[in-house]
């Protein structure tokens, strides 16, 4: 399908039904296929296509102010085939605002540049590529200062002392990085005693939740160790395929680790006789077709077997009925790149590098928002809030810290009387929220929080894959409740409706999606209760943002 729309710029009715034909599948599934991906089309695009991202980072940066800017231009100068509308995240958020024009993202933008690039594409031209920015110094992820020997697995290979390995993971208290933070050791112990004769081990570098751009910056600066991760997994668990599933925004990551891939089969690193010891390890990328359900992990198995990208009942897990309901092994982008780290200099230094017994470790954090230096920076596992704040420059123009979200809309909001909480998981918990994926977001003074519960829960709400009726309805009524109450129509009825609401969605949604959408929502309510009292009860903005008006 992404071939085809490549091809014609959308999806032809007579393709889809030549699609069908060629695969042997009826064309109603393939029709609910297309339907489950918002990259998809079945109608030819405008000429010109401009996507403004409205996500969590860019409204804070100006997204919002930039698409009415740019519609504005548009509509004054009359230039016919350009359609600008709004787009979920676009995993720039270090480089908000952000846009895609025609499938091509740009960022860092003002309205002057971005009318420049819609100027250019109309006159036939196209957008320049964007390089990525070269990280700050030597990783400390990285064992081999940045050559590529691929020793973990030429040491694993030679002394096949795989559950020396696995006693390493599990003794280094390495937890999943992409949200969950589930042991490692203990997933890998899972699937390895799994009973079958076919396993998968798959890497998560879908990334699509605002905020969260750590796994793009470790693609695009150290892809050997996410492929050495796995081949180190995959070779523990007793997979012989591994598949690194990739957003398909993240084109010039794609490359990378496409790149790497080719390197690692010409040494032997990967293929059907690894280093030639009679292991078999193969390892391709499968490009997202798009959608933020797909970082679910049984949405993302349902996508890469060609079917909707709905979430599966658990149990079973992924343990023991993951990918074609085999065994298979699931961890994200950073936590596979730990994993040389691990193997090469023991787990007793890794959990050195944190900052205490509960900390072990090292992070890497997304930071954006109101910040002077947002980027992606690489911390000790435990380290303050406020010091990894300091490290980015500080809040943006020297105003006063309002509130930050520790790992984008999932964490919720925490205020700033908070922002001493040290970045891991326990202290994160303790304090009601969590470190989830790494997305710091900082709010100045000046921003209103109902106005960034209703941002974030309305990304959720576009984002449900409809599954499911507690997150499918709840999210519009989440939505639909906050609009009320940015428009001036709130009432004291509304708040123990939000509360009912957010305990039937955490208690029944399938997956994550809908058991954390209301989370942005009530933590404003928790922490900044009469910034949601001025808005109900008196009908006022404090911050001057919401109309309070139909």
């Amino acid at each position: 399908m992404r071939t085809i729309q490549r091809q014609h710029g959308y999806l032809p009715a007579d393709a889809l039904r030549a699609l069908a034909e060629r695969l042997e599948t009826p064309l109603y599934h393939v029709q609910g296929v297309v339907s489950s991906f918002p990259h998809f089309r079945l109608s030819p695009p405008a000429p010109v296509e401009v996507r403004v991202c409205a996500d969590m980072s860019c409204h804070l940066r100006g997204g919002d102010r930039l698409r009415r800017a740019v519609e504005a231009n548009i509509a004054r100068t009359a230039q016919a085939g350009v359609v600008v509308k709004p787009v979920s995240c676009l995993g720039r958020c270090d480089r908000a605002p952000a846009a895609a024009i025609n499938d091509t993202i740009v960022d860092d933008l003002s309205t002057a540049s971005l009318v420049g690039h819609v100027d250019a594409v109309l006159a036939g031209g196209s957008v320049p590529p964007q390089e990525a920015a070269p990280p700050a110094g030597r990783l400390l992820l990285d064992p081999y200062d940045g050559e590529r020997p691929y020793q973990a697995v030429r040491d694993l290979i030679a002394s096949r002392d795989t559950n020396g390995l696995l006693a390493s993971v599990k003794a280094s208290g390495l937890r999943g990085l992409g949200g969950a933070g589930f042991p490692t050791g203990t997933k890998w112990e899972h699937v390895r005693r799994a009973h079958g004769d076919v396993k998968y081990a798959v890497c998560n570098g879908d990334e699509s939740e605002p905020g969260t751009i750590k796994d793009r910056f470790i693609m695009d600066h150290a892809p050997h160790l996410i492929i050495e991760g796995m081949i180190l997994g995959g070779i523990v668990v007793g997979a012989r395929t591994g598949i690194i599933y990739i957003r398909h925004e993240y084109e010039r990551q794609i490359e990378a680790v496409q790149h790497e891939l080719e390197r690692c089969a010409e040494q032997g690193l990967i293929g059907p006789d690894v280093l030639g010891s009679g292991i078999a390890f193969d390892l391709s990328v499968f490009v997202s077709p798009g959608g933020y359900i797909c970082g679910e992990e049984t949405a993302l198995y349902e996508a890469i077997q060609g079917n909707r990208a709905e979430p599966r009942n658990k149990p079973p897990h992924s343990a023991t009925s993951g990918l074609w309901n085999r065994p298979t092994l699931m961890n994200n982008v950073e936590t596979y790149a730990m994993i040389p780290l691990i193997a090469r200099r023991g787990a007793e230094w890794f959990r050195a590098q944190g900052r205490g017994a509960d900390s072990p470790g090292v992070k890497f954090v997304g930071v954006s928002g109101h910040v002077t230096s947002p980027g992606v920076y690489e911390i000790a596992m435990g380290t303050p809030t406020s010091e990894l704040l300091e490290r980015a420059g500080g809040v943006l123009g020297g105003r006063a810290l309002k509130a930050f979200a520790p790992s984008g809309p999932s964490s919720g909001y925490l205020p700033a009387s908070l922002i001493d909480t040290p970045l891991d998981f326990p202290h994160m918990a303790a304090v009601g929220s969590m470190l989830g994926s790494g997305a710091l977001v900082i709010c100045a003074e000046g921003t209103c929080m109902l106005d960034m519960a209703l941002n974030a829960v309305r990304f959720y709400r576009n984002e449900s894959c409809g599954k499911c009726v507690p997150c499918r309805v709840g999210t519009i009524k989440l939505t639909e409740i906050l609009l009320g109450i940015a428009a001036g129509r709130g009432r004291r009825e509304d708040l123990d409706l939000i509360v009912d609401l957010s305990h039937a969605m955490a208690e029944t949604s399938i997956c994550g999606l809908g058991q954390i959408a209301p989370a942005p929502i009530t933590s404003v309510i928790k922490h900044f209760p009469d910034e949601i009292e001025a808005h109900v009860m008196d009908r006022q903005c404090p911050a001057d943002v919401c109309s309070m008006a139909e």
